[in-house]
């Protein structure tokens, strides 16, 4: 039986797992997209919005919601709202095509592995965490949640991260380096040392802006 699910959100994101949904239900049909979560009263392409935040907080039946937010604070922001409903399941959605030694990372819920993603092994990963087209992940690596990982970011081996980060498009992280919270760091930018202080980190090395 395919389970009903919507997507948080209506924006470019959100249009980008609405293909992955797509790609999922081609590879076995699971989920039955019932549309968009947003605050607005339009229509997105050719998909409908369900509902808005108040109508997903009053949910009275069980209903599959995927992230559609790529910024860690609003997705954190609106998920702590959703979550006390025992209505709602937060699946983790991972493309077909993406690589891991599955039985050999563990995930919370609601993570979001986009097409061409590619885990190594004995990896850890929490809940609410993005991982857009073709990102590494290497072996022993520990993720926390409401983290947004762009386009190709290379991610080496025993890391730890921490919450709410958001990573740039093409960014590297080099090898048992630590990132706590609350940290962005830019497009094609280099992490050689850990990143323990909340604010923006630019460049090769990663430095934090003044």
């Amino acid at each position: 039986t395919m389970k009903d699910l919507v997507i948080l959100g209506s924006g470019g994101f959100a249009k980008e797992v609405a293909f992955l949904i797509n790609d999922i239900n081609l590879h076995k049909q699971t989920y039955n997209l019932l549309g968009y979560i947003d605050n607005i009263n339009e229509y997105n392409n050719t998909l409908k919005l369900a509902g808005n935040d108040d109508w997903l907080i009053k949910r009275n039946s069980p209903l599959c919601v995927a992230i559609g937010i790529g910024n860690p604070d609003m997705l954190q922001k609106l998920i702590l709202k959703i979550i006390l409903n025992k209505q709602l399941e937060f699946p983790n959605l991972i493309h077909p095509k993406a690589i891991g030694d599955w039985e050999n990372i563990r995930m919370g819920k609601g993570n979001i592995v986009c097409a061409g993603n590619i885990f190594t092994t004995e990896i850890e990963i929490g809940s609410f965490n993005i991982f857009n087209l073709s990102c590494t992940l290497g072996h022993d690596a520990r993720i926390g949640s409401y983290n947004v990982f762009n386009p190709t970011v290379n991610l080496s081996g025993g890391i730890v991260i921490g919450d709410n980060n958001l990573i740039g498009t093409g960014a590297q992280i080099l090898q048992y380096i630590t990132l706590n919270t609350g940290i962005i760091v830019g497009a094609g930018a280099v992490v050689t040392k850990n990143l323990l202080e909340t604010g923006t980190y630019v460049g090769i090395p990663a430095k934090k802006l003044s």
